[in-house]
């Protein structure tokens, strides 16, 4: 029974974080620890698996689809960062992830996080799990649900486990898409230390990272101790920084001929940039702006009354868009690429009690700090009779657009310990209760605490109207300034708000300590868990043993968010209100998993094994759920094999979908606007006409209320069906697996969207359908919705996954080539029941990604040299269909009215660019083993400097996509570990 002890020895049973070790595992460990491993021994942490199964297996005998990526091979390719080394897996590269690219955007979990998202089902249906156990969520505001992979340091890790199966049966709750499983270090014995440097050959700079790490390990004789310290650091990457992020033109394309006719510059003679307005006044004659000495403004449209100042951006007048400005240097400031920098410090050890029983525990402590500069307008209306209002009523409404700073910081302590038992049974051989020699079990307890705080600019909006308010000799009105508490003594004559100073954004010290602010809030995540469960043989069928595990685990979770000030009495100019968010949750489960050997040694039918696991779940906010989970590991040959699977998983509401306190934005959503036009169905003017909505109404502005949905959401439940073929003949050492997947989610925790929830109200008669209580309207008469969030109807997606490994030793040295692919045949999401499907399949990254990505690594090691070629290619995007696209060529959407441009020129076939080329990335690399303790790593990322496609849509950067592709340009990395 020696080789299935120490089986278990090294397995996580059934994934559930069980690895029973005792004495006798122990004294394997301590002598594996004593010998040194090859440098280049990837093969051998590929052969096993952990992930899903409690077998001893590989990515290519396991019953479910397993992707591993080791950090032998991340490290040789120059990546040490836990989220860009799984982000950039196959399996989630070809779909929108949460990153540091993000700056100004909303992100569950906050700005700065970091979190995974398989097959683009969302982060909150994957679960990450730190050597099969759960880690608790982290981040800051009011959303915060996923893991962060900024807690989990890549220092500590040997290998990553992606499960592209559903396995709520297995692992409980939002194991929707997969599981993503980081196995830490284990065996170590001595010491090493790695520096690492990575700096983009851009002139522009900006981008760089650096990292430090420190290993400690000591096997004694009753037990062990590993230590990891590690500091990660990453540069910001400004919009300035690139020619690509620092402009953001239109990319009109004239259809008939394909040549660019954006307007150009009228100051330095290149593409027009439309970055963002500022440094004008808007008024009821439209923008001004101050004209500049040498600048002729002659242009048709330019009939401004007011001396000095320019009529600029008039619709139908291009040349006016020209003169505009767009541009600032808060803008350029904006980062591409957010700063970030992690201190963290990895304890785990294990004590031998008795010769079958351990003790073990481990500590995880995390600090992230990280920033994202942007770019905001202050924007707000000056009272006609304002004496700082030197245009007077002539102008009518007077606002000035000014470019400020828009920066948030966020200080987050993470904090992970685990304590537990664990042992067998073999103690019983030989006695009454002989046949329960073979189980072990296992008893955890663990906590994890997200504790962090965040900041962010304020513009006062109590300071802004005190200095803008009505009245010939109110320069400021002290009595108006509430909340901010700034003093208007300090400000004798307020402030010059349409001179050109305060227009471009310079403000004097005065100014600014009146005006802005800085928002501090607090966000704490807590998550308290314990399981006991055990495994071992049953009975023996003439095919085999049957085995099982069974278990039982108590998870609790507290949430509490509490803004700044300035947000929870929407102090904050033209930004959101956000409440106190605070709720818990608790959650008890049962489990089972049993493997049943089928057949063995039969024609066609080497071995066939069926895997069958369930799970029974109560949580305290919406009630209990069952799943389940069959499997068939098919061995039809020594070559070849077949998998099938067919199961069920759940994903319960998250605390901020349950509680999150109502959160304040805008929308232009009202169906109401200008109804009494031709376009505007009979039904939707007949509602407007009894709500008392005026025919030519043309304020866009209504105001949308979001919250949690405590008391009315239930789980989202689905099933995951899986049928794989894998090949691994016997004449050469070759794998290759395709896998094909199909996941279909119901009762979708989402927002209908303010547009929808007003839409099918204002479409219903006599405003009867159960949306019309989600709206109401003001007593100006505008628009209220109340956007909640809600189960909606369902989510398809289809896959197709190729994995390739092949190694053959030849004379001179080792080859071995690694490949993945994933092709998305279906991403389909219906929010109502009786609606028509959104169709995303092979869109940009702007709704969710293309149909195609894949990554291919060939390594060659001669002697103490290994050479490392990577190529990571992301497939066409196209979103043309979704924009209404017209053109047959399907590359961009069309408008069928004449465009006029500059130059006078009328064209009737213009196009804005909707698509994204297909891209591959070349990375190249070498490593030097020195001696026996010392290696040295180098190599260059993205050689040939490919540029991201551009694109016209305004989820960019510039003229890029967000996220997606290499923002940073040409890379050199270097490396260099010393062991002792």
């Amino acid at each position: 029974m020696l080789d299935r002890k120490l089986l278990l020895a090294t397995s996580v049973i059934a994934g559930l974080g069980l690895a029973p070790v005792g004495a006798w595992a122990q004294a394997e460990a301590k002598a594996k620890a004593a010998s040194t491993a090859p440098a280049d021994d990837a093969d051998a942490v590929e052969a096993v698996v952990v992930t899903g199964s409690r077998l001893k297996q590989n990515a290519y005998t396991s019953a479910s689809p397993i992707q591993v990526i080791t950090a032998d091979q991340a490290s040789l390719e120059g990546l040490i960062d836990t989220t860009s080394i799984i982000q950039g897996s196959s399996v989630a590269s070809g779909s929108f992830q949460v990153g540091n690219e993000l700056t100004g955007y909303n992100t569950t979990g906050g700005p700065g996080v970091n979190s995974i998202s398989l097959r683009g089902l969302g982060a909150n249906r994957t679960l990450v799990l730190l050597d099969g156990h759960r880690i608790a969520p982290s981040g800051v505001r009011g959303t915060v649900g996923p893991t962060d992979l900024n807690t989990i340091p890549n220092a500590i890790v040997e290998r990553v486990e992606i499960l592209k199966d559903g396995a709520s049966s297995i692992y409980g709750s939002d194991a929707v898409a997969g599981v993503v499983n980081y196995i830490t270090k284990k065996d170590f014995d001595g010491g090493k230390i790695k520096l690492y440097g990575n700096a983009p050959f851009s002139s522009g700079g900006g981008g760089n990272q650096y990292t430090a790490e420190a290993l400690w390990g000591k096997a004694f004789d009753r037990g062990y101790v590993n230590v990891t310290g590690s500091y990660y650091k990453q540069n910001a990457l400004r919009r300035g920084d690139r020619e690509y992020t620092s402009c953001a033109s239109e990319n009109y394309t004239n259809l008939q001929t394909g040549a660019r006719i954006d307007y150009t510059d009228a100051i330095n003679g290149g593409l027009k940039c439309y970055n963002q307005i500022n440094n004008v006044i808007s008024t009821s004659v439209g923008y001004l702006q101050y004209k500049q000495d040498g600048v002729d403004y002659s242009y048709a449209g330019n009939n401004s009354t007011f001396a000095g100042l320019a009529r600029v951006a008039r619709a139908n007048y291009p040349d006016s868009y020209r003169y505009a400005n767009y541009d600032s240097a808060a803008w350029q400031r904006a980062t591409v690429i957010s700063p970030v920098e992690r201190y963290s410090l990895y304890v785990k050890g294990g004590y031998d009690i008795s010769d079958s029983v351990e003790a073990y525990g481990e500590v995880l402590y995390n600090r992230r700090n990280s920033e994202q500069d942007g770019a905001r307008q202050l924007y707000a209306t000056l009272a006609s009779t304002n004496p700082n209002n030197t245009l007077g009523a002539a102008a009518g409404t007077v606002q000035p657009v000014i470019s400020v700073a828009y920066d948030s910081i966020q200080k987050i302590d993470y904090y992970h310990t685990l304590g537990g038992v664990r042992g067998d049974l073999r103690s019983l051989a030989d006695t009454k209760l002989d046949f329960l020699k073979s189980w072990s079990w296992d008893a955890y307890a663990q906590y994890g605490k997200s504790d962090g705080t965040y900041s962010v600019s304020t513009i006062n909006s109590d300071a802004v109207a005190a200095t803008m308010a009505a009245g010939s000799t109110n320069y400021c009105v002290q009595s108006m300034v509430t909340i901010s508490g700034g003093d208007c003594s300090t400000l004798p004559t307020g402030i010059p708000w349409l001179s050109s100073r305060v227009l471009s954004g310079n403000f004097t010290d005065a100014e600014k300590a009146f005006l802005f602010g800085v928002d501090v809030g607090h966000t704490v995540y807590e998550q308290w868990m314990g399981e006991v469960s055990a495994t071992g043989d049953l009975f023996t069928l003439p095919a085999g043993v049957v085995s099982a595990a069974v278990g039982v685990s108590f998870r609790k979770d507290d949430f509490d968010d509490t803004p700044g000030e300035a947000s929870l009495k929407n102090n904050n100019l033209n930004l959101t209100q956000a409440g106190h968010t605070a709720g818990h949750d608790a959650t008890t489960e049962a489990f089972i998993e049993v493997e049943v050997p089928v057949v063995r040694d039969l024609p066609f039918v080497k071995r066939l094994d069926l895997t069958m696991s369930g799970r029974h779940t109560e949580v305290d906010s919406y009630g209990d759920n069952d799943v389940y989970k069959f499997g068939l590991n098919w061995q039809i040959t020594p070559s070849w094999r077949v998998r099938l699977s067919d199961g069920t998983s759940f994903r319960a509401p998250s605390l901020y979908e349950l509680y999150l306190a109502d959160q304040t934005g805008y929308t232009t959503a009202d169906p109401c606007i200008l109804w009494g036009s031709s376009g505007v169905s009979a039904t939707i003017q007949t509602n407007c006409a009894a709500q008392g909505v005026s025919s030519s109404r043309t304020t866009y502005t209504s105001k949308v209320y979001t919250g949690g949905g405590s008391g009315n959401l239930k789980a989202e439940t689905s099933e995951s069906k899986i049928a794989g073929i894998i090949w691994t003949p016997q004449f050469m050492n070759l794998q290759v697996a395709v896998d094909y997947s199909e996941i279909d989610i119901d009762n979708e925790i989402s927002q209908f969207g303010a547009a929808n929830i007003a839409e099918r109200c204002y479409e219903s008669t006599n405003l009867s359908s159960a949306f019309c209580a989600l709206v109401e309207r003001d007593s100006s008469g505008a628009l209220i919705v109340h956007n909640n969030y809600v189960n909606v109807a369902e989510q398809k997606n289809r896959a197709l996954d190729l994995n390739v490994d092949y190694r053959h030793d030849f004379p001179a040295g080792k080859l071995s080539f690694h490949s993945e692919f994933s092709w998305q045949l279906q991403d389909t999401t219906k929010l109502f029941g009786d609606s028509t499907e959104d169709d995303y399949n092979g869109s940009t990254f702007i709704y969710d990604g293309p149909d195609f990505s894949g990554r291919m690594s060939l390594a060659f090691r001669h002697d103490d040299w290994t050479v490392n070629w990577t190529t990571s290619i992301t497939g066409k995007g196209s979103d043309a269909e979704l924009a209404g696209d017209t053109v047959a060529s399907s590359k961009y959407a069309s408008s069928t009215n004449y465009d006029y441009v500059s130059g006078g020129v009328y064209y009737k076939y213009v196009g804005r660019k909707y698509y994204t080329e297909f891209m591959a990335y070349h990375d190249v690399s070498f490593r030097k083993t020195i001696d026996d303790k010392t290696t040295l790593t180098f190599g260059v990322q993205n050689l040939f400097d490919e540029a991201p496609p551009s694109i016209s849509s305004s989820y960019r950067v510039g003229n890029s996509e967000v996220w997606g592709y290499d923002l940073k340009g040409r890379k050199g990395f270097v490396s260099v570990e010393r062991s002792w």
